[in-house]
């Protein structure tokens, strides 16, 4: 007798697809319609991009307890807030989930690059450049 599961789970999709994927306002299950066809012109002018390069200077890097003050910073803002580490070469993460997070890996005198959009990333880039 062959043992194989009774049901079957949909495959995950990779995190770089699922970013794409909420940015477009897409779905699983949408299919585009006609008039979606055309891209709709940008208007970023109530929604300014910032972004900055800090480094990490804590002996024992962007560990857990500091992480957690880093997503309750990022957690007050509206603003969309990113992180990649600029030495490890690494993708982009969401800074509001300490599991993200902490993907980065990021260890004493690595750079990550912060980057914020929506209506108070200004204000949610200091905050943050203040926690490093």
């Amino acid at each position: 007798m062959e043992n194989r599961p009774s049901h079957t789970f949909p495959q995950k999709e990779s995190l770089e697809e699922h970013e794409r994927r909420s940015q477009s306002g897409e779905s699983g299950n949408a299919r585009p319609c006609p008039s979606d066809s055309q891209p709709a012109p940008a208007n970023n002018s109530h929604q300014p991009a910032q972004s900055v390069v800090v480094t990490i200077t804590d002996p024992r890097g962007l560990h857990l307890r500091s992480g957690r003050d880093v997503v309750r910073t990022a957690s007050q803002f509206q603003a969309r807030i990113t992180a990649a580490n600029l030495s490890r070469n690494s993708s982009a993460v969401d800074i509001k989930s300490i599991l993200q997070l902490v993907q980065l890996q990021a260890r004493q005198g690595h750079e990550l690059q912060l980057a914020a959009s929506g209506p108070d990333a200004e204000a949610a880039i200091e905050a943050l450049r203040s926690l490093f």
